[in-house]
Protein backbone atom coordinates (compact mmCIF):
# COMPACT_ATOMS: atom_id res chain seq x y z
CA UNK A 1 0.00 0.00 0.00
CA UNK A 2 1.76 3.64 -1.14
CA UNK A 3 1.00 6.87 0.59
CA UNK A 4 -1.55 7.63 -2.29
CA UNK A 5 -3.97 4.68 -1.10
CA UNK A 6 -3.04 5.77 2.62
CA UNK A 7 -4.29 8.99 1.83
CA UNK A 8 -7.58 7.72 0.11
CA UNK A 9 -8.32 5.75 3.31
CA UNK A 10 -7.74 8.50 5.81
CA UNK A 11 -9.86 11.02 3.79
CA UNK A 12 -12.86 8.12 4.12
CA UNK A 13 -12.22 7.97 7.40
CA UNK A 14 -12.68 11.95 7.62
CA UNK A 15 -15.54 11.77 5.94
CA UNK A 16 -17.24 9.07 8.20
CA UNK A 17 -16.25 10.95 11.10
CA UNK A 18 -18.69 13.63 10.05
CA UNK A 19 -21.48 11.62 10.08
CA UNK A 20 -21.10 10.73 13.75
CA UNK A 21 -20.71 14.65 14.80
CA UNK A 22 -23.71 16.60 16.08
CA UNK A 23 -22.75 19.87 16.28
CA UNK A 24 -22.53 21.78 13.25
CA UNK A 25 -18.97 24.04 13.71
CA UNK A 26 -16.52 21.09 14.24
CA UNK A 27 -19.05 18.94 11.74
CA UNK A 28 -17.97 21.86 9.09
CA UNK A 29 -14.47 21.57 10.33
CA UNK A 30 -13.51 18.05 9.83
CA UNK A 31 -15.92 18.14 6.45
CA UNK A 32 -13.43 20.66 5.04
CA UNK A 33 -10.32 18.70 6.20
CA UNK A 34 -12.00 14.89 4.60
CA UNK A 35 -12.13 17.76 1.37
CA UNK A 36 -8.42 18.72 1.60
CA UNK A 37 -8.09 15.24 1.92
CA UNK A 38 -9.54 13.97 -0.76
CA UNK A 39 -8.42 16.81 -3.07
CA UNK A 40 -4.97 15.67 -2.70
CA UNK A 41 -5.78 11.86 -3.11
CA UNK A 42 -7.91 12.76 -6.21
CA UNK A 43 -4.55 14.81 -7.85
CA UNK A 44 -2.73 12.39 -7.01
CA UNK A 45 -4.62 9.41 -8.26
CA UNK A 46 -5.94 11.01 -11.28
CA UNK A 47 -9.33 10.65 -10.09
CA UNK A 48 -10.75 14.10 -11.20
CA UNK A 49 -13.75 13.07 -10.48
CA UNK A 50 -13.02 13.09 -7.08
CA UNK A 51 -10.69 16.61 -7.65
CA UNK A 52 -13.92 18.29 -9.63
CA UNK A 53 -16.29 16.69 -6.62
CA UNK A 54 -14.17 18.16 -3.49
CA UNK A 55 -12.79 21.08 -5.38
CA UNK A 56 -16.26 22.03 -5.06
CA UNK A 57 -17.63 21.39 -1.65
CA UNK A 58 -14.24 22.72 -0.24
CA UNK A 59 -15.58 26.14 -0.65
CA UNK A 60 -18.97 25.70 -0.02
CA UNK A 61 -18.10 24.03 3.28
CA UNK A 62 -16.08 26.99 3.83
CA UNK A 63 -18.65 29.37 3.40
CA UNK A 64 -21.42 27.09 5.93
CA UNK A 65 -18.43 27.39 8.28
CA UNK A 66 -18.23 30.85 8.31
CA UNK A 67 -21.81 31.45 8.30
CA UNK A 68 -22.25 29.49 11.39
CA UNK A 69 -19.31 31.24 13.16
CA UNK A 70 -21.32 34.34 11.96
CA UNK A 71 -24.81 32.99 13.69
CA UNK A 72 -22.93 32.22 16.91
CA UNK A 73 -21.49 35.35 17.04
CA UNK A 74 -24.57 36.65 16.63
CA UNK A 75 -26.80 34.98 18.67
CA UNK A 76 -23.99 35.79 21.79
CA UNK A 77 -24.25 39.71 20.69
CA UNK A 78 -28.29 39.54 20.82
CA UNK A 79 -28.33 38.06 24.02
CA UNK A 80 -26.29 41.10 26.06
CA UNK A 81 -27.96 43.63 23.91
CA UNK A 82 -30.77 45.37 24.40
CA UNK A 83 -33.90 45.31 21.49
CA UNK A 84 -34.92 48.79 20.70
CA UNK A 85 -39.03 48.24 20.89
CA UNK A 86 -39.14 51.31 19.62
CA UNK A 87 -38.52 49.67 16.05
CA UNK A 88 -42.36 47.63 16.26
CA UNK A 89 -43.96 50.89 16.88
CA UNK A 90 -44.66 51.14 12.43
CA UNK A 91 -46.62 47.95 13.29
CA UNK A 92 -48.97 48.66 15.96
CA UNK A 93 -52.51 50.46 16.31
CA UNK A 94 -53.00 53.28 18.22
CA UNK A 95 -55.29 52.27 21.53
CA UNK A 96 -56.38 54.87 23.88
CA UNK A 97 -57.79 54.37 27.34
CA UNK A 98 -59.57 56.43 29.77
CA UNK A 99 -58.03 57.42 33.79
CA UNK A 100 -59.37 55.23 36.04
CA UNK A 101 -60.33 52.74 33.51
CA UNK A 102 -58.59 49.06 32.81
CA UNK A 103 -56.96 47.86 29.92
CA UNK A 104 -57.91 44.51 30.50
CA UNK A 105 -58.27 42.38 33.59
CA UNK A 106 -56.87 39.38 35.87
CA UNK A 107 -58.42 36.30 33.70
CA UNK A 108 -59.16 38.63 30.65
CA UNK A 109 -58.60 36.14 27.13
CA UNK A 110 -55.31 37.39 25.61
CA UNK A 111 -54.79 38.20 22.25
CA UNK A 112 -52.61 41.04 22.04
CA UNK A 113 -49.21 42.71 23.42
CA UNK A 114 -49.82 46.69 24.06
CA UNK A 115 -46.87 49.16 24.37
CA UNK A 116 -47.54 52.32 26.68
CA UNK A 117 -46.82 55.69 25.12
CA UNK A 118 -48.20 58.21 26.97
CA UNK A 119 -49.55 58.24 30.55
CA UNK A 120 -49.09 55.70 33.41
CA UNK A 121 -50.52 52.60 34.12
CA UNK A 122 -50.58 50.20 37.13
CA UNK A 123 -49.90 46.29 37.95
CA UNK A 124 -53.13 45.98 40.59
CA UNK A 125 -51.68 42.49 42.04
CA UNK A 126 -47.61 43.76 42.02
CA UNK A 127 -48.40 47.08 43.20
CA UNK A 128 -46.37 48.87 40.63
CA UNK A 129 -46.41 51.64 38.16
CA UNK A 130 -45.60 51.12 34.53
CA UNK A 131 -43.72 53.98 32.65
CA UNK A 132 -44.03 54.93 29.24
CA UNK A 133 -41.88 52.89 26.88
CA UNK A 134 -42.72 49.34 28.12
CA UNK A 135 -44.70 46.55 26.82
CA UNK A 136 -47.54 44.72 29.00
CA UNK A 137 -49.51 41.72 28.66
CA UNK A 138 -46.70 39.46 27.22
CA UNK A 139 -46.78 37.01 28.76
CA UNK A 140 -50.34 36.02 28.76
CA UNK A 141 -49.62 35.24 24.97
CA UNK A 142 -47.58 32.82 25.78
CA UNK A 143 -49.11 31.30 28.58
CA UNK A 144 -51.41 27.76 28.18
CA UNK A 145 -54.81 29.42 28.73
CA UNK A 146 -54.39 32.57 26.90
CA UNK A 147 -55.50 34.62 29.56
CA UNK A 148 -54.44 37.30 31.19
CA UNK A 149 -52.28 37.20 34.77
CA UNK A 150 -52.85 40.52 35.60
CA UNK A 151 -54.63 43.75 35.90
CA UNK A 152 -53.80 46.78 34.16
CA UNK A 153 -55.62 50.19 35.46
CA UNK A 154 -54.74 53.15 33.74
CA UNK A 155 -53.91 55.79 36.56
CA UNK A 156 -53.78 58.63 33.67
CA UNK A 157 -55.30 59.48 30.19
CA UNK A 158 -53.12 56.43 28.18
CA UNK A 159 -52.31 55.96 24.82
CA UNK A 160 -51.14 52.68 24.07
CA UNK A 161 -49.89 50.38 21.00
CA UNK A 162 -51.37 46.87 20.10
CA UNK A 163 -49.62 44.37 18.28
CA UNK A 164 -51.74 41.57 17.89
CA UNK A 165 -50.83 37.88 18.59
CA UNK A 166 -51.00 36.80 15.25
CA UNK A 167 -47.99 39.24 13.98
CA UNK A 168 -46.00 39.24 17.36
CA UNK A 169 -45.46 35.48 16.49
CA UNK A 170 -44.84 36.24 13.24
CA UNK A 171 -41.89 38.80 14.50
CA UNK A 172 -40.91 35.92 16.73
CA UNK A 173 -40.14 33.82 14.48
CA UNK A 174 -38.25 36.00 11.76
CA UNK A 175 -36.76 38.31 14.64
CA UNK A 176 -34.02 36.69 17.32
CA UNK A 177 -33.58 39.89 18.82
CA UNK A 178 -37.43 40.55 19.11
CA UNK A 179 -37.80 36.64 20.46
CA UNK A 180 -34.86 37.23 23.11
CA UNK A 181 -36.73 40.67 24.30
CA UNK A 182 -39.81 39.36 25.02
CA UNK A 183 -37.88 36.31 26.72
CA UNK A 184 -36.23 38.83 28.68
CA UNK A 185 -38.71 40.82 29.76
CA UNK A 186 -41.42 37.67 30.68
CA UNK A 187 -38.21 36.76 33.01
CA UNK A 188 -38.06 39.64 34.58
CA UNK A 189 -42.10 39.81 34.50
CA UNK A 190 -41.94 36.58 36.87
CA UNK A 191 -38.73 37.29 39.28
CA UNK A 192 -40.18 40.72 39.81
CA UNK A 193 -44.03 38.86 40.41
CA UNK A 194 -42.15 35.84 43.00
CA UNK A 195 -39.99 38.93 44.68
CA UNK A 196 -43.27 41.09 45.61
CA UNK A 197 -45.26 37.74 46.22
CA UNK A 198 -42.02 36.64 49.14
CA UNK A 199 -42.42 40.56 50.44
CA UNK A 200 -46.03 40.18 50.49
CA UNK A 201 -45.91 37.12 52.36
CA UNK A 202 -43.26 38.62 54.56
CA UNK A 203 -45.57 41.02 55.95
Amino acid sequence: MNWVEILGYVASGAVFVTFWMKTLIPLRVVAIIGNVLYFGYGINADLFNIVLLHGSLLPLNCLRLYQAHHLKRRIHDMAHSQFDVKSLLPLMTKHKTPQNSFLFKRGDEAHDIFYLAEGKAHIVELDIDVEPGHLVGEIAMFSPNKQRTQTVKCVDNCTFLRITEDKALQLFSENPEFGLYLMKMIVDRLLTNATNQTALHAA
